[in-house]
């Protein structure tokens, strides 16, 4: 009761107002610009439904854990992007526009795409199949209602209101953290209630987890250097293709496919993926400002 509570009724308004804060920082022109050169868009999906299962499956492979787990994994990896990395890269100062939108897009590839990639995890370490389906209008209408009408209005409201909503960005970032943040805790504690899931006495689970999250990340930075482009860009994607969405990881082992031990590795991730995946943003993002200062310190 307190997991539905808060996964059903808490976390999707959590989510709605924090992208609702995320629009009041953006202007239609900053998606316009976006779209008339999608090469980060396609570079990011690329990363995200690509690169990311790929990089699922080795790990899954070379891992030393159940076969239970690696599906577990699989599903993970299969569930990309969601607002927490959009609240990443706002209060990080990336692009946010490129980070929205790749979430809007990837929200309804996923239809099609989690269901592929469980049915081939199923089949590779269990030997078995379980046709899943993602609710269609459930979701579209999901992804309408926390993502896309939320930042809609808060582009309005930057749109008519601007300088008010600039005088209290800086505030809403810490608000809308720990607004999710609490929602998330509160998430994680429902979930320690069921006494089907023992969080701790799969370790070598946990840093498979971890060996995702950080490995994804800069797999998508250095995808992003190959196809050259700018730094935020990269840092964005790199959080996009690093940081994966949980809580659909949960509702599709738990809910869909019955198994709590497949969704253990998605609480597990979501234990330290949040902060894992901004500090190695933040890093990068200093890191490339460093080098482009000691780069113009070299030619003077």
């Amino acid at each position: 009761m307190e997991q539905e509570l808060f996964s059903d009724k808490l976390l999707p308004a959590a989510i709605a107002l924090v992208m609702l804060g995320i629009g009041t920082g953006l202007r239609i022109e900053n998606f316009t610009s976006i779209f008339r050169h999608p090469r980060s868009i396609f570079v990011g999906l690329g990363g995200q439904m690509l690169f990311l299962p790929a990089f699922a499956f080795l790990i899954a492979i070379i891992w030393p854990v159940d076969p239970i787990f690696k599906v577990g994994l699989i599903i993970l990896a299969a569930c990309p992007g969601g607002s927490a990395s959009n609240l990443i890269t706002y209060i990080l100062n990336a692009k946010v526009a490129l980070s929205v939108s790749l979430t809007a897009i990837n929200s309804f590839l996923i239809l099609f795409t989690v269901p592929l990639f469980v049915s081939v995890a199923q089949t590779v370490f269990m030997r078995e199949t379980s046709n899943i389906v993602l609710p269609f209008w459930n979701t579209v209408g999901e992804i309408a209602l926390t993502v896309i009408l939320p930042c809609a209005v808060g582009v309005l409201l930057n749109h008519l209101f601007n300088r008010t909503m600039e005088r209290i960005q800086q505030a809403l970032k810490f608000i809308m953290t720990g607004v999710l943040l609490v929602v998330f805790i509160g998430v994680f504690l429902a979930s320690e209630n069921d006494d089907s899931i023992s969080l701790f006495d799969q370790p070598i689970v946990l840093i498979a987890a971890l060996l995702l999250n950080v490995g994804a990340f800069f797999g998508g930075v250095f995808i992003s250097e190959f196809f050259g482009l700018p730094s935020k860009e990269k840092v964005t994607i790199g959080i996009e293709v690093g940081l994966q969405n949980s809580a659909l990881a949960i509702f599709v082992a738990s809910s869909l496919l019955g198994s709590n031990e497949m969704a253990m590795v998605a609480v597990m991730y979501s234990l330290f993926s949040f902060f894992t995946t901004f500090f190695f943003g933040w890093v990068s993002l200093y890191w490339i400002r460093w080098k482009g200062v000691a780069g113009r310190f070299k030619k003077w």
